[in-house]
């Protein structure tokens, strides 16, 4: 019976790992209004990093546990925040 329940435990926690892993480094594309590439961006779940169209970095974000985020410039010199103003459901 234990062994029945150190099993499910063990394949709930490689699930929920595996798709952890998977939300983290997305990696998104952006194009200026003529439609041409323009940089993209990595997210790393709780950073992101941007990169310009011929895949230099460019800055960092970091979602902060406040509701804000950080932004840097690729020298890691701090260059501003927003504040979240998502409504709440």
């Amino acid at each position: 019976m234990y062994e029945l329940i150190f099993i499910a435990a063990i394949a709930l926690l490689i699930t929920n790992g595996t798709s952890r892993a998977d939300d983290r480094n997305t990696q998104r594309s952006f194009y200026d209004r003529n439609g041409s590439f323009a940089g993209s961006s990595v997210d790393h779940g709780k950073d992101a990093s941007f990169y310009d169209r011929n895949g230099r970095f460019s800055g960092s974000a970091i979602r902060n546990s406040d509701g804000t985020t950080s932004f840097y410039d690729k020298s890691g010199h701090f260059t501003g925040s927003s504040v979240d103003t998502t409504q709440r459901r």
